[in-house]
C-alpha cells in the first residue's frame, strides 16, 4: 500500500509529465503476456518513447485540471501510458505493428498535439510517411522549378551555338 506522501509525488509526476508531453495515449494492456509487454516497450524505446503502467486513479486526480478530464474519469482496468515525443508517427506505427503480433492491446484515449484521437486516426496516422521522407519530399518538389530553369537556361546558348554552327556550315 502506498502512503499519501507517495501518491501525491506520483500524482505530481504524472501532472509534469502530460504537461510536458503534447501527446500520450493510453493503452489497455490487459490479458497480455509480460513478454508481449515487453516487446511493446521495447519497440517504443527504440523511438525514445516511454511507456509505464499506470494506477487509474492517481491518474484521474493528476488531471482534474486539465482540457481531457471527462476522458480519465472513466479509467478502468490495466492502463499504460505511452508518453509520445514529437515524432508521433512512428509511435503510432510502432504500436500499430505490436497490435498485429499482439491483438490484446486496445487504445483507451489518445491525445495528439491538443486533439483527441480515435483507433482509426491513429490507424492513418501509423499510414504516413516518416518525418524524413515528407522533409525529401517537399525538397523534391521545391527542387524542380529550379532543376527546370537551369535545364532551360544551359539549353539556350547550347542552341545558339548550333544554330550559328548550322549557319556557319552553309556558307
Amino acid at each position: 500500500m502506498l502512503s499519501k506522501e507517495n501518491k501525491k509525488d506520483i500524482v505530481l509526476n504524472y501532472s509534469k509529465e502530460l504537461s510536458d508531453s503534447p501527446s500520450f495515449l493510453l493503452i489497455n494492456y490487459a490479458g497480455s503476456k509480460v513478454k508481449e509487454f515487453e516487446s511493446l516497450r521495447k519497440a517504443f524505446n527504440k523511438i525514445n518513447t516511454k511507456i509505464s503502467v499506470v494506477k487509474n486513479t492517481l491518474l484521474q486526480k493528476a488531471t482534474e485540471n486539465t482540457d481531457f478530464k471527462e476522458h480519465f474519469s472513466s479509467l478502468k482496468g490495466e492502463t499504460a501510458i505511452a508518453l509520445l515525443n514529437e515524432n508521433y508517427v512512428e509511435a503510432a506505427k510502432s504500436f500499430m505493428d505490436i497490435k498485429k503480433e499482439s491483438p490484446v492491446f486496445e487504445i483507451k484515449f489518445g491525445y495528439i498535439d491538443g486533439n483527441v484521437i480515435t483507433v482509426s486516426e491513429l490507424e492513418k496516422i501509423s499510414k504516413l510517411p516518416s518525418k524524413e521522407v515528407l522533409i525529401s519530399q517537399f525538397l523534391s518538389v521545391l527542387n524542380q522549378p529550379i532543376a527546370k530553369f537551369a535545364y532551360a537556361a544551359k539549353s539556350i546558348p547550347s542552341s545558339l551555338i548550333n544554330v550559328l554552327n548550322n549557319l556557319k556550315d552553309k556558307k
